[in-house]
């Protein structure tokens, strides 16, 4: 057996050894990329934050460049087809956050420079501003890793079942209702 272990160390054939064959195994890349400034395309994309910000960015061709280079772009924020700001830049590429209320609200952005249309963007709808409340909510114990379903209107009785279930006391209530807010639109 021990033979076995003393030739098996001498062969260079097994899999378990490891030979270097070549000394320039890795080359690393002498090649550096640089991220060109612009990418030559006209665009201009609006994406939602929240329902009151949008974050719009844009970029134009060479040839745009070029044609408007003595002109600076204006971004306009249309809320359903309606001009609601208008904003000047002083770049032919970049971004910017506009502010603007609209829940629920078709929203796009257009690039215009002096007062000629240029680019429209995507239209979005812009996110809700309330809570959306369903018949139950999901409730989740991160560290039972349990879901449960809680009713969403607790009457006076699930009230105190809950409160039972936590050794807690309701006094003085007669009636209990909870309502779903509603938004002031």
């Amino acid at each position: 057996m021990i033979e076995l272990i003393k030739s098996s160390l001498t062969e260079d054939n097994f899999s378990s050894h490891i030979q270097h064959k070549s000394e320039d195994v890795f080359d690393p890349a002498s090649k550096e990329y640089k991220i060109p400034d612009y990418f030559n395309v006209n665009r201009i994309i609006i994406l939602p934050v929240n329902p009151s910000r949008f974050f719009i960015y844009w970029m134009l061709s060479k040839d745009n460049i070029e044609k408007y280079k003595e002109s600076y772009p204006e971004i306009k924020l249309f809320v359903e087809d309606v001009e609601v700001l208008k904003t000047k830049v002083y770049n032919h590429y970049g971004d910017i956050y506009l502010h603007y209320h609209a829940p629920f609200k078709k929203v796009y952005a257009v690039l215009s420079i002096n007062d000629e249309f240029v680019l429209k963007s995507n239209e979005i709808i812009a996110p809700s501003d309330v809570l959306s409340f369903e018949d139950e909510e999901i409730w989740f114990n991160k560290s039972s890793n349990l879901e449960k379903r809680m009713p969403f209107k607790l009457d006076k009785k699930q009230l105190e079942e809950l409160l039972k279930a936590k050794d807690l006391k309701v006094t003085g209530i007669t009636e209990l209702l909870i309502e779903n807010p509603s938004s002031k639109r």
